[in-house]
């Protein structure tokens, strides 16, 4: 699948005074065509800073930065406006010209783009409006809008045009949190209509789910996101549980076809799927393999073996068309975690009774 951003080693730093303070530190990143990635970070993080360089809008220092295949690093100031043609920008604050209709807020969009048409213009920016649920507000302005109405314009704004790659930046910060679930899903059912990447930086933690994959900043250094993925897989962990368990967690990579439970030997990890497909699959002696479930992002397995204190009894593979990716937590931490959160103890029995539901032993 095609990169949409491709970093690698990148750096940044900031002059202060006759020195300058590193904000980024070796970064490597990608962003596939389709996929919508979530940033999060505390403020002051370096997520700005990152996401304006993704967007264009910064020179960038050290390393690489590949947008489309374009090496941004030395690139000059023309090469940096043909690439934001195919950018589409989100803002938390909607930046829309108040002495404008709704409708011609979204044609200036266009009027950036080379082969500018009046007309069709017009005729895509009021398709547009008509798919984010405007089409009856097309000649009103933005100060007769609410704050979801002026976010959907600007996500109309930004789409118009079929951008390559849509950065928003906080887009549910000031709406409630009904009207930013639907904001952000509007971004992504219309970005996957069009075929376009979409990076949204936020600190939302009720849109979380919506991700394919979360990253995180902490101190200008990129890693996963593993206490968002916690939280959304194993809700009922308290705030320290997740930052705790989160310490522990090791992060692999397991090729396709590649087993990563065996069937028969001892359990000793607990595995949650952020990444890819496993299949889970049940063998006896005098039977056929059979597969009982395919799991994708979102779902653990490895609970039977560690809370029955007994050896594997499944195994685990990954599909043989991409690689998988998993948390891995190790016996120890896992233990602790169901003894202290009764709800998660709860929740991982429940699944164990489930899934032993369907085995042959």
């Amino acid at each position: 699948m095609e990169n949409v951003v491709a970093i690698q080693n990148l750096n940044h730093y900031y002059q202060e005074g006759r020195g300058r303070r590193q904000v980024i530190f070796n970064i490597n990143l990608t962003i596939k065509v389709g996929e919508t990635l979530f940033l999060t970070g505390e403020s002051g993080s370096g997520k700005t800073t990152l996401i304006s360089l993704i967007g264009c809008l910064r020179s960038v220092q050290e390393g690489s930065l590949k947008i489309l295949g374009q090496e941004l690093r030395g690139a000059g100031q023309s090469q940096l406006i043909n690439l934001r043609r195919n950018l589409g920008y989100v803002f938390q604050h909607f930046n829309l010209f108040d002495f404008m209709t709704i409708c011609q807020n979204v044609q200036v969009s266009l009027e950036l783009q080379k082969n500018f048409d009046p007309e069709q213009a017009r005729l895509k920016s009021e398709a547009l409006l008509k798919k984010v649920g405007l089409e009856h507000r097309l000649n009103a302005y933005p100060r007769e809008l609410s704050g979801g109405q002026k976010q959907r314009v600007a996500i109309a704004r930004a789409l118009v045009h079929r951008p390559k790659l849509i950065l928003a930046d906080e887009p549910t910060a000031a709406l409630d949190s009904k009207t930013g679930r639907e904001v952000v899903e509007l971004i992504q059912g219309l970005a996957k209509q069009q075929g376009s990447a979409v990076l949204i930086v936020t600190h939302n933690n009720r849109i979380l789910d919506l991700a394919d994959r979360i990253v995180r900043i902490k101190d200008g250094q990129l890693g996963i996101g593993y206490v968002e993925e916690l939280s959304l897989i194993l809700p009922t962990l308290t705030d320290k549980q997740l930052t705790e368990i989160a310490s522990n967690i090791e992060l692999r990579t397991y090729e396709p076809g590649l087993t990563i439970i065996g069937q028969g030997y001892p359990a000793k990890e607990f595995y949650i799927l952020i990444e890819g497909t496993v299949e889970v699959i049940n063998k006896n002696d005098d039977s056929e393999a059979i597969v009982l479930e395919r799991l994708e992002r979102g779902n653990f397995f490895g609970e039977i073996g560690l809370l029955k204190g007994e050896k594997c009894i499944e195994n685990v593979r990954v599909t043989s068309d991409s690689e998988a990716k998993v948390m891995v937590i190790d016996q120890e931490t896992f233990l602790k975690m169901i003894y202290e959160s009764k709800l998660t103890n709860a929740v991982i029995n429940y699944q164990m009774f489930q899934r032993l539901s369907k085995f042959k032993v």
